[in-house]
C-alpha cells in the first residue's frame, strides 16, 4: 500500500509538471504573437517609409538634372529632398525568442513544426533585415545625407521639423534666404545624383527583403494560431 501510495503521489506530481509545462508552453506562444504583432506593424511602417523615400528620389532627380534652373525650382527640390533626411530604424521585438533561447525554454514547445518555424524566422529577421539595415542601408543613407549637406541648407529641413510633433504630416517649406543652395555646381550635383541612385536600388532591394520578413512573420503568427486554437487576427496586407 505504501508503495502504491508514493508511486501515486509521483504520477500525480508528474501530471502536474506537465501541466505547468503545457500552460508555460501556451504563455510563452501568446508573448510570441504580440512580438509578431509588433514586427509586422513596424515591418510594414518601414516599407512604406522606403517606398516614400523611393518615391521622392525619382522626383528629385530630373528637378537637379536641370543644374541651371536650380534657383528656379529651389521649392520644388527642397520639397523632395527634406523628406529623404527621415531614417526608420528597425527595432526587432525578439523578446519572446531571446526568453527561449537564453532559459532552454525552447524545450517547452512540443510542435517541432512551431519551433522549426520560429527559429527559421528569427535566423531571417537578424541575418537579412537587421544586418542589411545596419550594415548597408543606414551607411547608404548617411553618405546620401552628408553629400546632400554639402548642396542644400540645412536650415530648410530644421523649419520644416519645427512643429511636427508625434505624428507625421506633410507640410510646405520654408525657402532660405537666396542663394536657395550652398552649391550648385554641376560635377557635384551629378555627383549626388549618382549616389541618389544607388541609394535607391538599395532602398528597392532592402523594401522586398523587408516584404519578406512581413510575410514569415504572418506565416508564423498563423501556424501557432492554428497549432495553439487562439483566435485569428485580421492582418493588414503589406502595401505593394
Amino acid at each position: 500500500m505504501l508503495f502504491l501510495a508514493v508511486f501515486c503521489g509521483f504520477l500525480a506530481e508528474n501530471q502536474r509538471e506537465h501541466m505547468v509545462e503545457h500552460r508555460r508552453e501556451k504563455e510563452f506562444m501568446v508573448s510570441m504573437l504580440s512580438d509578431l504583432k509588433s514586427d509586422t506593424t513596424n515591418l510594414g511602417f518601414m516599407h512604406r517609409t522606403f517606398k516614400q523615400s523611393i518615391s521622392h528620389i525619382d522626383s528629385l532627380i530630373p528637378l537637379l538634372e536641370e543644374t541651371e534652373l536650380m534657383e528656379t525650382n529651389a521649392g520644388k527640390i527642397y520639397q523632395q529632398q527634406v523628406i529623404l533626411n527621415l531614417f526608420f530604424k528597425w527595432v526587432y521585438n525578439d523578446r519572446t525568442i531571446n526568453q527561449l533561447k537564453n532559459s532552454g525554454n525552447f524545450r517547452l514547445i512540443r510542435k517541432k513544426n512551431v519551433s522549426d518555424e520560429i527559429s527559421a524566422y528569427d535566423g531571417y529577421i537578424r541575418n537579412f533585415v537587421g544586418s542589411m539595415q545596419d550594415e548597408y542601408i543606414l551607411p547608404q543613407w548617411e553618405k546620401m545625407n552628408n553629400e546632400g549637406a554639402e548642396i542644400f541648407k540645412s536650415s530648410v529641413w530644421r523649419e520644416y521639423m519645427k512643429d511636427i510633433v508625434g505624428e507625421w504630416k506633410y507640410k510646405p517649406i520654408q525657402l532660405p534666404a537666396e542663394p536657395y543652395f550652398i552649391s550648385t555646381d554641376k560635377n557635384r550635383i551629378q555627383k549626388f545624383i549618382n549616389r541618389l541612385q544607388q541609394s535607391a536600388v538599395a532602398f528597392e532591394w532592402f523594401n522586398k527583403i523587408t516584404m519578406i520578413g512581413f510575410e514569415r512573420a504572418v506565416k508564423l503568427d498563423s501556424l501557432i494560431r492554428k497549432e495553439y486554437h487562439l483566435s485569428a487576427d485580421r492582418r493588414t496586407p503589406l502595401e505593394k
